[in-house]
């Protein structure tokens, strides 16, 4: 929780100097989730908008919103805990850095733009037995009401492929070889 609390003090300078970064567009109830594996490390990178992970994408306008921006980076912040890996696999988060970014601060200044703000999450994963990740439990969508689908991008090596887990099917089996 504190370091919720000190991502969230940094915050607006943080929206401040990211101004000219666009996070792009993006779909409510869709997220985006890239899924690296390598020999040992799975490097995971999430992007999901505002209002799929606590409900709005206004800046926190009060106390319980600030309280929910809280929680959800913290709990985006135990990617193991919303990402189930099998347990043979023997998976630990080596790094997670979870940040809402987005236009919704400087938006203040234009009345007529509509502000938009995502979470973007970097995980890196080491497991001892990377062979073993076969699959992957997306509880995600039960910690996150609101989010519907995540377009997912596996890599591993040269190889690539885009498949898509979903709140109706919150299972991905990992395809050998991808």
């Amino acid at each position: 929780m504190r370091n919720a609390v000190i991502a969230l003090t940094f915050l607006p300078a943080t929206l401040a100097a990211q101004g000219a970064i666009s996070s792009g567009a993006h779909v409510h109830g869709t997220g985006l989730l890239s899924f690296d594996m390598s020999q040992s490390e799975i490097a995971l990178t999430l992007r999901a908008p505002g209002a799929d992970i606590v409900g709005f994408e206004q800046p926190a306008e009060n106390e319980d919103d600030r309280a929910q921006v809280a929680t959800a980076i913290s709990d985006l912040s135990k990617p193991l805990e919303i990402f189930v890996f099998p347990e043979d696999a023997g998976c630990a988060t080596l790094s997670a850095n979870v940040a809402l970014v987005g236009d919704a601060f400087l938006q203040q200044q234009d009345s007529g733009a509509e502000a938009h703000t995502e979470f973007q999450a970097d995980f890196l994963v080491q497991c001892q037995n990377i062979e073993a990740v076969n699959a992957v439990e997306f509880l995600y969508f039960q910690r996150f009401e609101n989010a519907r689908k995540l377009r997912v991008q596996l890599t591993s090596g040269t190889a690539s492929r885009e498949v898509e887990v979903s709140r109706d099917m919150p299972v991905l089996t990992i395809p050998n070889p991808l």
